[in-house]
């Protein structure tokens, strides 16, 4: 089963309602594409979709956040080596969390033409299924 992979401003509103202020680790579930498929002329492409995730996305993302001086702190990324208790559409190949200062924060960078520009198209272009998962701690 694919899931879109856009953030919709409704998606986000009540993300944002949910976590309230402070800290939040989202943790992504990632699904490659076999074959990357960037739009026609977006020049910094990748022919591997994992390079273009942490290559191109990252690159972009790294600085839509200096743009808007956030600093989120990568807690974890790399492949999934088991599933120990999961279901059929669980076969992810990366899972990466960072920790945000507020989901507020998170939406600063999101909201950047750098973001659009940069890392937006190399998401679609490289990621075949995502999860996207607010957690915040008690």
């Amino acid at each position: 089963m694919t899931h879109e992979l856009e953030l919709t401003e409704a998606n986000l509103d009540a993300a944002a309602a949910a976590i309230g202020d402070g800290p939040v680790v989202m943790v992504n579930l990632l699904r490659f594409r076999d074959t990357t498929d960037y739009p026609a002329g977006f020049e910094a492409t990748y022919a591997d979709a994992r390079q273009g995730y942490y290559e191109g996305y990252v690159g972009g993302f790294r600085a839509a956040c200096a743009e808007v001086e956030v600093v989120p702190e990568l807690i974890y990324a790399g492949p999934r080596a088991a599933g120990v208790l999961s279901g059929t559409d669980d076969d992810w190949d990366e899972i990466v969390l960072v920790r945000y200062p507020a989901f507020a924060d998170f939406r600063r960078i999101i909201d950047t033409d750098t973001y659009v520009r940069l890392a937006k198209p190399h998401r679609f272009a490289v990621l075949a299924d995502w999860r996207f998962i607010a957690t915040v701690p008690r």
